[in-house]
């Protein structure tokens, strides 16, 4: 039968080759015809996109959430199992939480248990599982400390405070969880293992009724201070060594912020080592003997070194 003009809008943006224009990969091109479709034309137009699911592209699922199309279930459904890529997977899922089926959960956990899929396909199934009712937060809390890519470690640290209700702009910046989702992008697990424990005792603390100013979530370091700021601004500069006699004198809060910083860069910079050392960073121990394992030559030296200043 012959087509109305919006059907065939419809069809050529469905068939239009991909292109890496935002709008486009965020949305299949003819979508605003489809919604304006009724009658067989809409069943019709659904059934090509049903159809679809089967190419790997996550737009496919959104435009059929979009439009409600509870027909699209046990094909979106199918879309989430192990025939699926792990992308298409996250994008199924997504759709049928927005139609209001919770079938997706099942892959999304499948994906941060075994690992599977890139950072990018993980993070994605974290902060999608952040949504689901009463989702699995002992899963969200391993993989913010556990998983090899700390781009998923940061996704799932973000979706934990989400679940707790933590994720306010006042306390999401304040230095206290911006240290402890920090020290979980580290390499080094023992470094993420104890960002892991303080994470969990905060929130061990909230659930048990303490408000964020209790707990201290809001607080900030000023910016008037200007030995840590000094120390801070070194960070990402050329100089050869932290100015650590700038913070000697530091004590509680701002204490921890630097120390936090240094175990942050144990992994990948050898100042972070030698200000360990000179600031007495006793929290550096466990770190320093799990770089060991890997360094060699005069950082290996270094490190011993420093190891024996804390320890003796």
């Amino acid at each position: 039968m012959a087509h109305s003009e919006t059907f065939e809008r419809f069809l050529a943006g469905v068939r239009a080759p991909v292109s890496f224009e935002r709008d486009v990969l965020d949305q299949l091109p003819g979508l605003g015809a489809l919604h304006l479709l009724e009658g067989e034309e809409r069943i019709e137009a659904e059934d090509i996109l049903i159809a679809m699911l089967t190419r790997n592209d996550g737009r496919v699922a959104a435009a059929l959430a979009d439009v409600g199309c509870v027909r699209a279930i046990p094909a979106l459904v199918e879309a989430t199992t192990e025939s699926a890529s792990p992308y298409m997977r996250v994008h199924a899922a997504r759709a049928l939480l927005k139609l209001g089926n919770e079938s997706g959960r099942a892959a999304l956990v499948h994906m941060l248990r075994t690992h599977e899929g890139d950072g990018t396909d993980r993070g994605s199934a974290a902060r999608l599982l952040a949504r689901f009712p009463d989702p699995d937060k002992e899963l969200l809390l391993a993989a913010a400390s556990t998983d090899p890519d700390e781009q998923v470690r940061s996704a799932a640290a973000g979706a934990v405070l989400a679940v707790y209700g933590l994720d306010g702009e006042d306390v999401m910046w304040g230095d206290v969880l911006l240290g402890i989702q920090g020290r979980l992008l580290s390499s080094l697990t023992t470094v993420r293992a104890e960002a892991a424990a303080e994470l969990r005792a905060v929130l061990a603390r909230w659930e048990a009724g303490e408000t964020a100013d209790e707990l201290g979530l809001a607080w900030r370091a000023s910016e008037r201070n200007k030995p840590l700021r000094r120390f801070t601004e070194s960070l990402d500069s050329g100089r050869a060594n932290f100015p650590v006699e700038a913070v000697m004198e530091l004590t509680g809060r701002e204490r921890i912020v630097v120390e936090n910083l240094v175990l942050l860069r144990l992994h990948e910079d050898r100042r972070a080592v030698r200000a360990a050392g000179s600031l007495r960073v006793r929290r550096a121990v466990e770190p320093l003997r799990e770089l060991l394992d890997s360094a060699t030559g005069h950082a290996r030296a270094e490190i011993e070194s420093v190891l024996e200043t804390l320890t003796r």
